[in-house]
């Protein structure tokens, strides 16, 4: 998380272009790269950046100060990228049983050139999952929300959001 001044928020509530200028300067990149990872669309994620800080712009009145600024603003940019994709008409993983979760071990003792394969290996199979899957596996294991908050900002229950991550990562596993 980065440091950020409350008084730049005080400022930014006032309609100062100077501090909502600063604001923008010091999340833009990583509220762009959230909206890109949920739409895999650079166009697309930049307009939902957009979108996201004008939400926040205009709902700094509605900001508790008991939650991390940076962990608020993600939290839009994360709904308004859901938002478009459901725009799009994204439909929900449907559910299965009798599915096998089991995960190889991985060598400890990996050097450091096959770790980095392994990385881009996940990142090119992340990439093929069908985008309620990626969503899933992206809040959970790159945003760091739990299920319960994956359940939350999905409109589902948090058992079907712990059922579709299980089957992403399955998923995951046969791509890889």
């Amino acid at each position: 998380m980065i440091s950020f001044d409350s008084g730049i928020i005080e400022q930014c509530r006032k309609g100062e272009r100077r501090a909502q200028m600063q604001m923008y300067t010091t999340f833009y990149k990583r509220v762009y790269n959230t909206c890109f990872r949920v739409l895999r669309n650079p166009a697309e994620a930049e307009d939902t950046m957009q979108d996201a800080f004008l939400k926040a712009f205009s709902g700094l009145d509605n900001y508790n100060d008991s939650v991390p600024f940076e962990a608020w603003l993600v939290r839009i940019a994360i709904n308004a990228s859901i938002d478009k994709l459901r725009r799009r008409n994204m439909e929900m993983t449907e559910l299965h049983d009798n599915m096998n979760y089991d995960i190889a071990d991985t060598d400890d003792n990996a050097d450091w050139e096959q770790i980095m394969a392994k990385v881009g290996q996940v990142k090119s199979a992340i990439d093929k999952l069908p985008e309620s899957s990626r969503l899933v596996i992206n809040l959970y294991l790159i945003e760091g929300y739990d299920h319960e908050e994956i359940a939350e900002i999905l409109n589902i229950a948090p058992g079907t959001a712990r059922i579709q991550y299980m089957r992403a990562k399955q998923r995951l596993i046969e791509l890889i």
